[in-house]
């Protein structure tokens, strides 16, 4: 995905170009893209490739970003979540796996 090719929110899909910044309490999103080489090394290290499934446990007031991502909970800064575009996951019905069993 490049940036003059960006997908557009739909009545079904609100959420067709969202960041980690966005997130709420348990929602949950598939990893799209990392868009710096500094934040995609260090989302590497937390599990969270792309093409990653993610679930948002708790959104810290003017804090980071609380996430389950496979079996780990971590914290992610604003500014790296701001970097991680994601998308919203279906509840029923989509299985998705973070890539580890």
């Amino acid at each position: 995905m490049t940036p003059d090719t960006e997908p557009t929110p739909t009545p079904s899909d609100p959420c067709a170009h969202c960041t980690l910044a966005e997130a709420h309490a348990g929602q949950r999103f598939t990893v799209m893209a990392v868009n710096d080489d500094r934040a995609r090394v260090t989302a590497l290290r937390f599990g969270m490739a792309e093409g990653a499934c993610v679930q948002c446990v708790a959104r810290i007031p003017a804090g980071p970003i609380v996430l389950k991502s496979g079996r780990q909970e971590i914290a992610v800064g604003r500014e790296l979540a701001k970097r991680i575009t994601v998308r919203h996951r279906e509840e029923a019905g989509e299985s998705g796996t973070s890539g580890r069993r």
